[in-house]
């Protein structure tokens, strides 16, 4: 195995709570940028950037979900911060869709469907029918796919690079897809395709080649403190930028 592979081994690399404060930090800078700052290079690099988020929740989410004690209190959590994060959400963005807690509720509820074997026979449709919730959420669709294709690639670092693989083609494809049907040309939209999945991509290569597979920096489980504080930071942050939005325009 190469030494990047081995970081799961030897404990090099960054732990998952290291990768999550990486992730908060460049989601933050998203949300501010979408929320407070005019077009121009700051808001593009600062929007392109927090990209790297949502790739990193899909990942951890199928993480948590093969290793949790109870996928039941997994679930209420992120229905929880789901329901706590909307109203902030629609303060900071003014967006009528439901905030990205949802949308990983609804990754959750599809793990839950492709595990359960008492989903079994009805596996495929309501499967469907979630992808397709996810498009009343923030991410719809793409972060469903991900969370799926994470899933099934486990612990094996070759799937796991397939996965990844999949993740920014696919996250490539939406975009480029999308900003085609907003009248820009072709050549505009390669551009911003190519820029807006420099955060995926980033997040696929932390995920393959930095993340050494431990949770803290120090060794040992995450307590409970530091578990909530990644749950409730989403609603709080976006509370703080719907705040100064709203100060903005007194």
């Amino acid at each position: 195995m190469t030494d990047q592979r081995n970081n799961h081994l030897t404990g090099n690399g960054l732990s998952r709570e290291a990768v999550k404060f990486i992730a908060i930090l460049t989601m933050t800078g998203n949300h501010a940028a979408i929320a407070l700052l005019p077009p121009g290079f700051l808001h593009s690099l600062l929007v392109n950037i927090g990209y790297f988020t949502a790739a990193v929740m899909c990942f951890f989410l199928a993480e948590g979900f093969r290793y949790t004690s109870s996928k039941r209190r997994y679930g209420e959590r992120l229905l929880l911060c789901g329901v706590l994060s909307q109203l902030p959400f629609w303060m900071a963005f003014h967006f009528m869709t439901f905030n990205m807690m949802f949308t990983l509720f609804l990754c959750f509820l599809l793990l839950v469907v492709r595990t359960d074997q008492r989903f079994a026979g009805k596996r495929l449709i309501l499967g469907i029918l979630i992808v397709f919730a996810s498009g009343l959420c923030d991410w719809p669709v793409l972060a469903p796919l991900f969370t799926l294709l994470f899933w099934n690639a486990g612990e094996d670092w070759e799937a796991r690079k397939k996965a990844c693989w999949y993740v920014v083609i696919l996250y490539a494809v939406f975009t480029f897809v999308s900003v085609c049907g907003l009248l820009l040309s072709p050549v505009e939209a390669l551009i911003h395709t190519v820029l807006s999945s420099a955060g995926p991509a980033a997040a696929c290569l932390t995920i393959l080649f930095l993340y050494n597979g431990k949770e803290t920096n120090r060794g040992g489980r995450a307590g409970k403190a530091q578990k909530w504080f990644f749950y409730l930071y989403y609603p709080a942050h976006l509370l703080v930028i719907g705040l100064i939005k709203m100060a903005m325009v007194l």
